[in-house]
């Protein structure tokens, strides 16, 4: 939850456009109980039976997000994986050498 709370905050805070966790079903219902309090945007994917990816944000940005992540984020094209990091904030220039090295 320490994680979650920081993640929150940076959101919150405009601090960070969207954040993503990877935690279990009972903890994400929580989490997701203090983004609705909040009027935070989220979105859920299954990851398996019992772990979920938890995205919250932006609003603009999890719009993007509900219709990239139709699929496994292992399945993502390489231009689709490209746009989920730019989203989560990652640093433009590993992006575009990571989208470089993986279109070789």
């Amino acid at each position: 939850m320490k994680v979650f709370n920081t993640y929150l905050y940076e959101v919150s805070k405009g601090a960070k456009p969207v954040a993503l966790i990877t935690c279990d079903v009972f903890l994400c219902k929580k989490m997701i109980q203090r983004l609705e309090k909040q009027n935070i945007n989220f979105v859920v994917q299954k990851v398996s039976d019992d772990k979920t990816n938890l995205f919250f944000g932006a609003k603009e940005c999890i719009d993007v997000l509900k219709k990239l992540i139709s699929k496994p984020l292992s399945a993502l094209s390489v231009e689709e994986d490209f746009v989920l990091g730019t989203i989560l904030g990652y640093d433009v220039k590993i992006q575009c050498k990571r989208f470089l090295e993986k279109c070789a």
